[in-house]
Order: C-alpha cells, then structure tokens, then sequence
C-alpha cells in the first residue's frame, strides 16, 4: 500500500514515506512559482524526472499548510534513521539503497544560479534547501553526492536547489490544504 498526498492547491499528486518517525515526501517539489521556480536547462523531461529548482525567493510561499522545508536537523534525523553498516559500497550507494528501499527516491536534480541561468551536476548530486537559516538570514542547503552528507551555506543569492518537505508532525487528521490518499498496487 503507498500513502499518496494530492496537493489542493494545484492538483498534484505526491508519493509519501515514512522514515523513523518523520514522513517525508518520496520525491521533489513539483508546485510552480512564477519568477522563482525553474526545470533545470528548461527541458521538461529533467522536470517531469526532478521537480523545479527554486530560488531563495520562493521559499515562504512553497508549502501547503501542516508540511515544512526541512531543517538541518530533520535532514541530520532522516540520515540517522538510515544509517546501516557498510560492506564496499560507497555511503552514496548506501543512502541511494536505503531510501528506495523505503520508497524514498533520491533525485540527483542538479542545482543552478538564477542570475547566470546555468545549471550543474544533474544526475550527480541532489541539493536541497533546508530552513535553517544563518546569521545573515542566508539558508542552508544540503548536498547529497558521492562523498555523503553535507550542509552548506549558497555563496551567490540567486542559486536554485530542490525542496522536499517533511510533515510538521505525523497527522492523524486530514491536513487543510491537500489529502491523503491509500493506493494498492493494484489501482
């Protein structure tokens, strides 16, 4: 059985997963902001496989009501509900498996810079923004590539990174803004 969330403000319908005791959508964002919400290249294949990259700019306006861009944290919570020991495969490969095994895709999207309207390392990292903000109300992104885990902070303004969201708290009620939905694989 697969948790589906149909996103009311726009239609869309998104795959859901629950990791350790956060629930987590299973792919990137996918809801259009105009001015700030970009496909890689602006190829729509790249879209339809990696949702929008968006710029710092659209982040307040991104989530429907009871869902959150992660934090730091959450993400460092995700990683740790992962964690396995590892035999030769690189920590990558581990992450890559570990999610898929939980219906969690990781989407190698790439990232980009508004400014220069270029775009980089689709298909060899995934980045994230996070909500953690720093001292100059900057905010963090999150790396995932072939050497781990990383948090950083964007150097230009007008970079564009995924977004994933994470579940304020598990719901036990129908959030306001979108439904849940039980699919079997037979529907």
């Amino acid at each position: 059985m697969t948790l589906k969330y149909v996103d009311n403000r726009d239609g869309k319908e998104y795959n859901l997963v629950r990791i350790g005791s956060q629930l987590w959508f299973a792919e990137n964002l996918r809801y259009h902001i105009e001015d700030s919400s970009y496909m890689y290249n602006d190829r729509y294949s790249s879209f339809e496989k990696n949702g929008y990259l968006y710029s710092k700019d659209a982040l307040d306006e991104l989530c429907p009501l009871g869902w959150h861009i992660p934090s730091a944290a959450d993400y460092a919570k995700l990683y740790k509900s992962l964690e396995t020991s590892a035999n030769a495969m690189s920590w990558v490969e581990i992450l890559a498996g570990r999610l898929l095994e939980r219906n969690l895709s990781l989407q190698f999207g790439g990232f980009g810079s508004e400014s220069q309207m270029d775009f980089w390392e689709e298909g060899q990292g995934a980045y994230f923004w996070t909500s953690t903000e720093g001292k100059n109300k900057d905010r963090q992104f999150c790396v995932i590539d072939a050497k781990g885990i990383s948090f950083r902070y964007p150097a230009p303004l007008r970079d564009l990174f995924s977004v994933r969201l994470v579940c304020d708290e598990v719901l036990t009620t129908k959030p306001v803004f979108g439904t849940f939905k039980r699919t079997t694989a037979n529907e």
